[in-house]
């Protein structure tokens, strides 16, 4: 069976912008994203649920009108479909997201 293990310091390596990222893997229609975050992305939503856990540093994720969340090292974070939001990084981290193969797609 061939080995399908990648290393998450050697994709992140690769991240050379702030909000760019490279794909780990997929799983169905599923991807895991590594990301580097510093400053603030546009406000957006999706039509699919998504998750983001912070590997190194700590992000925030603003809602629209409504509370920001603080996503710590360690510490995971499910944006519901529909919910208009934000990521944010005050210093640079490292976040792992698993979002829909499509939601790139913007």
């Amino acid at each position: 069976m061939p080995e399908r293990k990648t290393s998450v310091a050697q994709a992140a390596a690769l991240l050379s912008q702030p909000f760019t990222h490279t794909v780990l893997g997929r799983v169905d229609d599923y991807c895991a994203y590594v990301s580097r975050f510093l400053g603030a992305y546009k406000f957006h939503q999706h039509d699919r649920d998504e998750l983001y856990m912070v590997l190194e540093g700590e992000m925030f994720i603003d809602y629209y009108d409504g509370p920001s969340v603080p996503v710590r090292s360690g510490e995971a974070l499910v944006v519901r479909a529909g919910e208009r939001h934000r990521s944010r990084a005050e210093r640079e981290s490292l976040v792992l997201m698993f979002k829909a193969v499509d939601l790139f797609a913007e």
